[in-house]
């Protein structure tokens, strides 16, 4: 089994109760997973949004010389994923993806691609992310993203109550 590197949870505030390094802690634990061999890098990000980039490069790109859906894709949804984290409601203890949808509307060939994302519902049980990507040298927009997370809570103790408030 392969275990995922550099587990991270972004709920959780620094040693002196400030996320002031939240940007550091997301940047640094994506090193060998899918976020850090695409070179993204996160500029910003708090509870409820998150920015980022990468630097168009050979890898971006499809077998056609064009930028590949899935870079901008990746990065849209690890943008939403990073924000989810860390702004996972008290008692939550993660999430998985239950949908995602990108629009294309334009494209990039060079320069830097930029994401920012926005939380659009905080809900007991779930998010909605909605997330803009854009081409630094046009200013135009490429591509729009939206998901769902499904937000995970450790199991109900017998007895207990759910998120939903039922019993278990």
């Amino acid at each position: 089994m392969i275990e995922a590197p550099n587990t991270l949870a972004l709920h959780e505030t620094g040693a002196d109760g400030h996320p002031n390094q939240l940007v550091d802690r997301i940047n640094a634990s994506q090193v060998g997973s899918l976020p850090g061999l695409l070179d993204f890098r996160w500029l910003e990000a708090g509870r409820g949004h998150i920015s980022g980039r990468f630097e168009i490069a050979a890898k971006h790109f499809s077998p056609h010389g064009l930028l590949h859906g899935a870079s901008i894709v990746a990065l849209a949804d690890t943008a939403c994923g990073f924000g989810c984290l860390a702004s996972l409601p008290d008692g939550a203890i993660g999430f998985a993806t239950g949908e995602l949808k990108t629009n294309f509307i334009g494209a990039a060939r060079e320069g830097v691609v930029s994401c920012d994302a926005h939380l659009v519902h905080a809900g007991r049980t779930t998010q909605v992310w909605d997330a803009e990507i854009r081409s630094e040298a046009t200013g135009k927009t490429i591509a729009l993203f939206r998901c769902t997370q499904m937000l995970l809570y450790p199991p109900a103790k017998a007895g207990g109550r759910t998120p939903k408030g039922e019993r278990s």
